[in-house]
């Protein structure tokens, strides 16, 4: 009898103490996603999600105000004409140049060009320039900028082929994330024309003649 009491007694306490472990290693499973995202599971999350890396890029686009996204336009508009005094008229007459290449100059404080930007004028002799993004934070661009006609048409008998005149530039309007400068009126002197002070009609004095 005291045989099969001993037995039970150790039989007892050995599923105890197997019942104590199994307990204790469930215990520590379900403990471990918890400590696991408290730990380096979380700087690691910190260091690859994408909308935190992202976030921190926008800013530093803000900041600087310009970057991969762009946040802002810059434009230099103007028309370019040829004009002449006719013989045998006594008016002025303007016509705008279509496919003359209009360049954008701009310098650094030391007279030294830093870039500069091309485009081609449409049947109406009008162009529209987008500067690159790194002039948009230049102050005074309207002096720092300026505009040439660097060649027209071979069919275009106006004069000079190769203008040296540069063309001042005005801001003209502001806003929606858009500044809009206007170059002067680029008037070229067609080949046949007489002096313009020989028309007494519309008047040159007012005109931008590009020599």
């Amino acid at each position: 009898m005291s045989y099969f009491s001993g037995c039970n007694t150790w039989m007892f306490k050995s599923m105890s103490f197997l019942m104590i472990i199994i307990i204790f290693v469930f215990f520590l499973l379900l403990q471990a996603p918890s400590i696991s995202g408290t730990g380096d599971h979380g700087d690691r999350d910190l260091m690859i999600n994408p909308l935190y890396e992202s976030s921190t890029r926008e800013e530093m686009v803000q900041v600087a105000g310009y970057g991969e996204e762009k946040l802002s336009t810059v434009l230099v508009t103007g028309t370019v004409f040829c004009e002449a005094c006719l013989h045998g008229q006594t008016h002025l007459r303007a016509w705008p140049i279509s496919g003359a290449l209009v360049t954008v100059y701009c310098h650094s404080s030391h007279r030294k060009t830093i870039t500069r930007t091309q485009a081609f004028t449409d049947e109406y002799g009008d162009f529209i320039i987008d500067l690159p993004s790194d002039l948009h934070a230049v102050p005074n661009l309207d002096k720092s900028c300026s505009v040439k006609v660097h060649r027209v048409p071979k069919n275009t008998l106006c004069r000079p082929a190769h203008v040296k005149k540069h063309i001042g530039l005005t801001l003209s309007s502001v806003g929606n994330g858009i500044r809009t400068y206007e170059a002067e009126e680029i008037r070229l002197l067609h080949l046949t024309s007489k002096p313009l002070r020989a028309c007494t009609g519309k008047g040159s004095s007012d005109k931008q003649i590009a020599w």
